[in-house]
């Protein structure tokens, strides 16, 4: 069967708008984290305030996760084929870093794994950089 351009073309729009808007709502939580761990002040936060920090990160995975399954199983047109295998194994890949840092959050101990959370915060980025090349090329491609 072949993939219809459309379609495709409609997963990936929802796909960068679920990206972005993601991160929008998640980015004061993690830089209010990011500070809080440079200051060396993150057993000054309150539980409740680093469990509603790890909710919001949980909550950004999650949403990444909603369109996961989608981007997986569409079939690309074959102009987008090696494009999108390669969108398909990084944005798994983000979704796993994003777990990661959230995981490195221990709100019962008042306390963040500094080291595991700047890995995972460097993989992310280095991902996301991946990610928005191959978007580019894709949407390149789709109006060409």
């Amino acid at each position: 069967m072949r993939a219809n351009i459309q379609t495709y073309a409609g997963l990936i729009s929802k796909m960068t708008e679920i990206m972005e808007q993601t991160g929008d709502q998640v980015d004061p939580y993690f830089q209010e984290l990011k500070k809080c761990m440079q200051l060396g002040q993150v057993a000054d936060l309150d539980q409740s305030k680093l469990t509603e920090i790890k909710n919001q990160f949980q909550n950004a995975t999650d949403n990444y996760r909603s369109i996961e399954k989608d981007l997986v199983e569409m079939k690309a047109p074959i102009k987008l084929i090696g494009k999108h295998q390669n969108l398909k194994h990084d944005y798994v890949q983000y979704i796993e870093e994003c777990q990661k840092m959230v995981t490195a959050i221990d709100p019962e101990a008042k306390k963040v794994d500094v080291e595991a959370f700047t890995a995972s915060e460097k993989a992310q980025e280095e991902i996301m950089g991946q990610i928005t090349k191959t978007l580019t090329r894709i949407m390149n491609l789709l109006v060409a």
